[in-house]
């Protein structure tokens, strides 16, 4: 709903997604660092039997978290999806083997009873038919650290990705994840951030939005956001320092890791940048 209500500028569809988000970090992710697996029950009147998260729910509502703040510049949402992405790495990660376990790495202890059937522990690779939770994993961890820096997080996420190195190719078709995680690992992060609230940022953002690309992310920042550096750290040590912030028209500026070009701001002069960028 985040991706649609981007693409085809539909307000309806953000609304609808972040009421939707919004309601399922309030029951299942936990100022403790856990995440439960259950949100509801069929009987309202049952107690609550809280389910431990899998691999998939930490990968895949981090991923959610992160899209968020792409689509609404709230820190809120990306900083609970780099909580989440924390504890994904210390409750899955295989530090010996490399790849993340589908289940949580305590479980192994006999002492602790499996998961519902999840008693054998493996390493999910294949789209079946969401998207595999290790490359969806991977993945969030290199576009944490295109924003965040930490070399570890692209460490693992590159861990992973040789992990199934040997036996992707088998899965073909349903390898979809694993790469386009790979082609993000392989291409420099770029992202667009598109400054203003007025009519011409929207035409700025409609060109950023034109051309796909696995490596690029879009981002509209009000300039009070950016003053007062509620950024990740990457954005906060390139933006505030923007002479265009001082006036009044919007602009937009690309920029890798933490370098930027110079702001543009006109669509024609977005789209031919990102064309000798991308």
């Amino acid at each position: 709903y985040l991706e649609a209500a981007r693409v085809l500028a539909l307000p309806a569809a953000k609304r609808f997604a972040l009421l939707s988000l919004d309601r399922v970090l309030q029951a299942t992710w936990k100022a403790s660092e856990e995440l439960t697996r259950v949100a509801a029950t069929a009987d309202g009147d049952a107690p609550a039997q809280p389910i431990a998260g899998t691999l998939d729910d930490y990968a895949m509502l981090g991923t959610a978290c992160l899209d968020a703040w792409e689509s609404t510049a709230e820190m809120r949402y990306y900083e609970t999806a780099e909580a989440i992405a924390a504890t994904l790495v210390k409750k899955f990660f295989d530090a010996t083997g490399g790849g993340f376990f589908d289940t949580d790495l305590s479980q192994c202890d006999i002492n602790s009873a499996p998961l519902g059937v999840l008693g054998a522990r493996r390493k999910p690779l294949q789209d079946s038919p969401t998207p595999a939770a290790n490359p969806t994993a991977a993945t969030l961890l290199l576009r944490l650290e295109a924003l965040n820096g930490r070399a570890a997080w692209r460490e693992k996420a590159q861990d992973t990705l040789e992990t199934f190195a040997g036996v992707v190719e088998h899965f073909g078709l349903y390898a979809g994840a694993y790469g386009l995680s790979l082609q993000r690992f392989l291409l420099p992060p770029v992202q667009v951030c598109v400054v203003g609230e007025d009519a011409a940022a929207d035409v700025l953002f409609a060109a950023a939005m034109t051309r796909y690309a696995i490596n690029k992310t879009v981002l509209r920042l009000p300039r009070a956001a950016i003053a007062a550096r509620a950024l990740p750290p990457v954005l906060a040590e390139t933006l505030p320092h923007l002479p265009e912030l001082q006036g009044t028209a919007s602009f937009a500026v690309v920029c890798s890791g933490t370098s930027c070009h110079a702001p543009v701001h006109s669509a024609d002069a977005l789209v031919e940048l990102l064309q000798r960028v991308l």
